[in-house]
Protein backbone atom coordinates (compact mmCIF):
# COMPACT_ATOMS: atom_id res chain seq x y z
CA UNK A 1 0.00 0.00 0.00
CA UNK A 2 1.35 3.53 -0.61
CA UNK A 3 2.44 5.69 2.15
CA UNK A 4 -0.26 8.57 1.41
CA UNK A 5 -3.13 5.80 1.48
CA UNK A 6 -1.91 4.57 4.23
CA UNK A 7 -1.26 7.56 6.34
CA UNK A 8 -5.25 8.43 4.99
CA UNK A 9 -6.09 4.75 6.28
CA UNK A 10 -4.65 6.12 9.89
CA UNK A 11 -6.20 9.37 9.72
CA UNK A 12 -9.60 8.23 9.09
CA UNK A 13 -9.51 5.18 11.24
CA UNK A 14 -8.56 7.24 14.51
CA UNK A 15 -10.80 10.16 13.09
CA UNK A 16 -13.65 7.75 13.37
CA UNK A 17 -12.76 6.40 16.47
CA UNK A 18 -13.08 9.36 18.72
CA UNK A 19 -16.28 10.13 16.78
CA UNK A 20 -17.73 6.99 17.96
CA UNK A 21 -16.37 7.58 21.36
CA UNK A 22 -17.73 10.95 21.02
CA UNK A 23 -21.17 9.57 20.87
CA UNK A 24 -20.49 6.24 23.58
CA UNK A 25 -19.53 8.51 25.92
CA UNK A 26 -22.41 11.04 25.60
CA UNK A 27 -24.63 8.05 26.01
CA UNK A 28 -22.98 6.62 28.71
CA UNK A 29 -23.04 10.45 30.21
CA UNK A 30 -26.47 10.84 30.10
CA UNK A 31 -27.25 7.57 31.46
CA UNK A 32 -25.49 7.92 34.73
CA UNK A 33 -26.74 11.43 35.20
CA UNK A 34 -30.01 10.60 34.83
CA UNK A 35 -29.14 7.15 37.59
CA UNK A 36 -27.23 9.71 39.59
CA UNK A 37 -30.37 12.23 40.06
CA UNK A 38 -32.81 8.91 40.72
CA UNK A 39 -30.47 7.45 43.38
CA UNK A 40 -29.69 11.52 44.66
CA UNK A 41 -25.88 10.10 44.39
CA UNK A 42 -23.16 12.93 43.90
CA UNK A 43 -20.46 9.90 42.97
CA UNK A 44 -22.74 8.60 40.53
CA UNK A 45 -23.74 12.46 38.88
CA UNK A 46 -19.93 13.10 38.80
CA UNK A 47 -19.39 10.02 36.86
CA UNK A 48 -21.67 10.78 34.69
CA UNK A 49 -20.66 14.44 34.16
CA UNK A 50 -17.13 12.99 33.56
CA UNK A 51 -18.00 11.21 30.67
CA UNK A 52 -19.54 14.55 29.53
CA UNK A 53 -16.41 16.09 29.81
CA UNK A 54 -15.32 12.96 27.94
CA UNK A 55 -17.28 14.16 24.96
CA UNK A 56 -15.26 17.70 24.24
CA UNK A 57 -12.05 15.62 24.50
CA UNK A 58 -13.43 12.67 21.95
CA UNK A 59 -14.55 15.65 19.66
CA UNK A 60 -11.02 17.60 20.17
CA UNK A 61 -9.01 14.75 19.01
CA UNK A 62 -11.22 13.74 16.34
CA UNK A 63 -10.92 17.46 15.20
CA UNK A 64 -7.27 17.23 15.51
CA UNK A 65 -6.56 13.77 13.44
CA UNK A 66 -8.80 15.76 10.80
CA UNK A 67 -6.41 17.71 10.34
CA UNK A 68 -3.03 16.25 11.05
CA UNK A 69 -2.37 15.09 7.49
CA UNK A 70 -2.64 18.50 6.20
CA UNK A 71 0.79 18.53 4.56
CA UNK A 72 3.10 21.69 4.84
CA UNK A 73 2.54 24.72 3.39
CA UNK A 74 3.70 28.57 3.22
CA UNK A 75 2.00 29.67 6.56
CA UNK A 76 2.55 26.10 8.07
CA UNK A 77 6.22 25.35 6.89
CA UNK A 78 6.27 22.34 9.31
CA UNK A 79 2.54 21.44 8.60
CA UNK A 80 0.08 21.50 11.46
CA UNK A 81 1.37 18.08 13.64
CA UNK A 82 2.13 19.76 16.97
CA UNK A 83 -1.76 20.86 16.59
CA UNK A 84 -2.24 16.87 18.72
CA UNK A 85 -0.35 18.57 21.83
CA UNK A 86 -2.76 21.09 22.04
CA UNK A 87 -5.73 18.76 21.85
CA UNK A 88 -4.22 16.75 24.66
CA UNK A 89 -3.53 20.16 26.34
CA UNK A 90 -7.17 21.01 25.86
CA UNK A 91 -8.48 17.20 27.14
CA UNK A 92 -6.13 18.15 30.43
CA UNK A 93 -7.65 21.31 31.47
CA UNK A 94 -11.53 19.88 31.00
CA UNK A 95 -10.47 16.60 33.14
CA UNK A 96 -8.87 19.08 35.62
CA UNK A 97 -11.95 21.50 35.79
CA UNK A 98 -14.46 18.76 36.15
CA UNK A 99 -12.64 17.14 38.71
CA UNK A 100 -12.26 20.02 40.80
CA UNK A 101 -16.13 21.51 40.39
CA UNK A 102 -16.89 17.36 41.92
CA UNK A 103 -14.36 18.07 44.68
CA UNK A 104 -15.73 20.62 46.01
CA UNK A 105 -19.50 19.60 45.89
CA UNK A 106 -18.35 16.02 47.30
CA UNK A 107 -16.68 17.64 50.49
CA UNK A 108 -19.94 19.41 51.06
CA UNK A 109 -21.26 16.27 51.52
CA UNK A 110 -19.56 15.86 54.13
CA UNK A 111 -21.07 18.30 56.54
CA UNK A 112 -24.73 17.18 55.03
CA UNK A 113 -25.67 14.02 54.46
CA UNK A 114 -28.90 13.67 51.53
CA UNK A 115 -30.43 10.52 51.47
CA UNK A 116 -29.18 8.09 48.62
CA UNK A 117 -31.72 5.87 47.60
CA UNK A 118 -30.48 2.48 45.92
CA UNK A 119 -31.82 0.96 43.57
CA UNK A 120 -30.52 -2.75 42.00
CA UNK A 121 -32.00 -1.44 38.68
CA UNK A 122 -29.83 2.10 38.85
CA UNK A 123 -27.00 -0.55 39.91
CA UNK A 124 -26.97 -2.86 37.07
CA UNK A 125 -27.08 0.31 34.18
CA UNK A 126 -24.36 1.74 36.17
CA UNK A 127 -22.22 -1.02 36.38
CA UNK A 128 -23.29 -1.81 32.54
CA UNK A 129 -21.67 1.38 31.78
CA UNK A 130 -18.27 0.04 33.41
CA UNK A 131 -18.59 -3.21 31.30
CA UNK A 132 -18.70 -0.39 27.98
CA UNK A 133 -15.84 1.55 28.92
CA UNK A 134 -13.66 -1.26 29.35
CA UNK A 135 -14.41 -2.33 25.49
CA UNK A 136 -13.60 1.41 24.60
CA UNK A 137 -10.40 0.67 26.55
CA UNK A 138 -9.47 -1.74 25.12
CA UNK A 139 -10.09 -0.30 21.51
CA UNK A 140 -8.35 2.11 22.28
CA UNK A 141 -4.93 0.50 23.55
CA UNK A 142 -5.40 -1.98 20.47
CA UNK A 143 -5.24 1.55 18.05
CA UNK A 144 -2.26 2.76 20.52
CA UNK A 145 -0.04 -0.45 19.45
CA UNK A 146 -1.07 0.10 15.76
CA UNK A 147 -0.33 3.75 15.24
CA UNK A 148 1.82 5.13 18.53
CA UNK A 149 -0.30 8.56 19.06
CA UNK A 150 -0.27 10.21 22.40
CA UNK A 151 -3.71 11.00 22.22
CA UNK A 152 -5.36 7.83 21.07
CA UNK A 153 -2.84 6.71 24.50
CA UNK A 154 -4.64 9.11 26.45
CA UNK A 155 -8.05 8.46 25.50
CA UNK A 156 -7.33 4.71 26.44
CA UNK A 157 -5.92 5.78 29.74
CA UNK A 158 -8.70 8.05 30.18
CA UNK A 159 -11.23 4.87 29.26
CA UNK A 160 -9.62 2.53 31.44
CA UNK A 161 -9.65 5.04 34.77
CA UNK A 162 -12.95 5.82 34.01
CA UNK A 163 -13.81 2.08 34.21
CA UNK A 164 -12.26 2.10 37.54
CA UNK A 165 -13.86 5.23 38.63
CA UNK A 166 -17.68 3.68 37.66
CA UNK A 167 -16.61 0.64 39.79
CA UNK A 168 -15.41 2.95 43.02
CA UNK A 169 -19.01 4.88 42.88
CA UNK A 170 -21.00 1.22 42.88
CA UNK A 171 -19.38 0.41 45.79
CA UNK A 172 -20.11 3.81 47.27
CA UNK A 173 -23.71 3.56 45.93
CA UNK A 174 -23.93 -0.11 47.74
CA UNK A 175 -22.35 1.13 51.00
CA UNK A 176 -24.75 3.89 51.21
CA UNK A 177 -27.90 0.97 52.11
CA UNK A 178 -25.89 -0.25 55.26
CA UNK A 179 -23.70 2.88 56.98
CA UNK A 180 -24.52 6.32 57.55
CA UNK A 181 -21.15 7.68 57.22
CA UNK A 182 -21.45 9.48 53.40
CA UNK A 183 -19.64 6.98 51.57
CA UNK A 184 -20.91 8.32 48.56
CA UNK A 185 -19.27 11.78 49.20
CA UNK A 186 -16.12 9.80 50.14
CA UNK A 187 -15.87 8.15 46.82
CA UNK A 188 -17.06 11.30 44.73
CA UNK A 189 -13.91 13.26 46.35
CA UNK A 190 -11.81 9.82 45.82
CA UNK A 191 -12.93 9.83 41.96
CA UNK A 192 -12.40 13.70 41.61
CA UNK A 193 -8.32 13.61 42.97
CA UNK A 194 -7.75 11.05 40.49
CA UNK A 195 -9.31 12.93 37.66
CA UNK A 196 -6.84 15.50 38.99
CA UNK A 197 -3.98 13.59 38.74
CA UNK A 198 -4.38 12.37 35.69
CA UNK A 199 -5.73 15.60 34.60
CA UNK A 200 -2.08 17.28 35.80
CA UNK A 201 -0.29 14.09 34.15
CA UNK A 202 -1.40 15.14 30.69
CA UNK A 203 -1.31 18.49 30.80
CA UNK A 204 2.47 18.94 32.04
CA UNK A 205 4.10 16.82 28.89
CA UNK A 206 1.92 18.80 26.39
CA UNK A 207 3.09 22.06 27.65
CA UNK A 208 6.23 21.18 27.16
CA UNK A 209 5.95 19.97 23.81
CA UNK A 210 4.04 23.22 22.97
CA UNK A 211 6.56 25.71 24.17
CA UNK A 212 9.54 24.03 22.45
CA UNK A 213 11.04 21.16 24.90
CA UNK A 214 13.46 19.43 23.68
CA UNK A 215 12.20 15.70 21.92
CA UNK A 216 15.09 13.67 23.88
CA UNK A 217 13.46 10.13 22.64
CA UNK A 218 13.32 11.20 18.90
CA UNK A 219 16.82 13.10 19.46
CA UNK A 220 18.55 9.98 21.09
CA UNK A 221 17.13 7.27 18.54
CA UNK A 222 19.24 9.87 15.89
CA UNK A 223 21.97 9.94 17.56
CA UNK A 224 22.14 6.31 17.92
CA UNK A 225 21.46 5.53 14.00
CA UNK A 226 24.71 8.11 13.48
CA UNK A 227 26.80 6.13 16.09
CA UNK A 228 26.30 2.84 14.27
CA UNK A 229 28.67 4.29 11.35
CA UNK A 230 32.23 4.00 12.81
CA UNK A 231 33.20 6.55 10.14
CA UNK A 232 31.39 9.17 12.12
CA UNK A 233 33.78 10.95 15.30
CA UNK A 234 31.07 13.76 15.89
CA UNK A 235 27.68 14.35 15.21
CA UNK A 236 25.85 17.69 15.88
CA UNK A 237 22.36 17.67 16.19
CA UNK A 238 19.25 20.65 16.53
CA UNK A 239 16.01 18.71 16.62
CA UNK A 240 12.91 20.92 15.75
CA UNK A 241 9.81 18.80 16.91
CA UNK A 242 6.70 19.32 14.41
CA UNK A 243 4.45 16.80 16.23
CA UNK A 244 4.20 13.02 16.58
CA UNK A 245 4.77 11.72 13.34
CA UNK A 246 7.49 14.03 12.30
CA UNK A 247 10.81 15.70 12.73
CA UNK A 248 13.19 18.09 11.51
CA UNK A 249 16.76 17.28 12.58
CA UNK A 250 19.57 19.52 11.40
CA UNK A 251 23.18 17.50 11.78
CA UNK A 252 26.32 17.84 11.20
CA UNK A 253 28.97 14.99 10.92
CA UNK A 254 32.63 14.67 11.97
CA UNK A 255 34.11 12.22 9.95
CA UNK A 256 37.21 10.12 10.09
CA UNK A 257 40.24 11.41 8.44
CA UNK A 258 41.36 9.59 4.67
CA UNK A 259 37.69 8.71 4.03
CA UNK A 260 36.70 9.55 0.24
CA UNK A 261 33.71 11.41 -0.80
CA UNK A 262 31.82 8.83 -2.29
CA UNK A 263 32.10 7.03 1.47
CA UNK A 264 30.86 10.39 2.97
CA UNK A 265 28.18 10.21 0.92
CA UNK A 266 27.20 6.82 1.25
CA UNK A 267 27.55 7.56 5.22
CA UNK A 268 25.03 10.70 4.91
CA UNK A 269 22.45 8.47 2.69
CA UNK A 270 22.24 6.02 5.30
CA UNK A 271 21.40 8.59 8.18
CA UNK A 272 18.92 10.09 6.12
CA UNK A 273 17.38 7.30 5.01
CA UNK A 274 17.25 5.37 8.38
CA UNK A 275 15.85 8.50 10.01
CA UNK A 276 13.25 9.00 7.45
CA UNK A 277 11.89 5.43 8.63
CA UNK A 278 11.78 7.34 12.33
CA UNK A 279 9.84 10.23 10.96
CA UNK A 280 13.09 12.52 10.85
CA UNK A 281 13.84 14.47 7.76
CA UNK A 282 17.85 14.63 8.66
CA UNK A 283 19.24 18.22 6.59
CA UNK A 284 23.02 18.29 6.87
CA UNK A 285 24.75 21.25 7.36
CA UNK A 286 28.59 22.66 8.14
CA UNK A 287 29.59 22.37 11.73
CA UNK A 288 29.53 26.42 12.41
CA UNK A 289 26.20 26.85 11.50
CA UNK A 290 24.73 24.69 14.09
Amino acid sequence: MPAANAEEREKKIKTLASVGACGANFALGLTKVLCGVYTNSIAVISDGVNNFGDVFSNAGAAAGFSLEGKKASKKFPFGLGRLEYAVTLFMALIVIVVGGVFAWQASERFFYHPVVTFSWVQFGVVAATAAVKAVMAGLFFAEHRRFGSGVIKAQALDSLLDTFITLFTLVGLFLARYISFPADALVGLMISAVMIAEGVKLLVPAVYKLIGGADEEREEALRALISAHKAVRQARIRLFDCGAKRAEAFVSLEFEQNLTEGEINAVKKAVKEGAEKEGISVIFTEKEEL
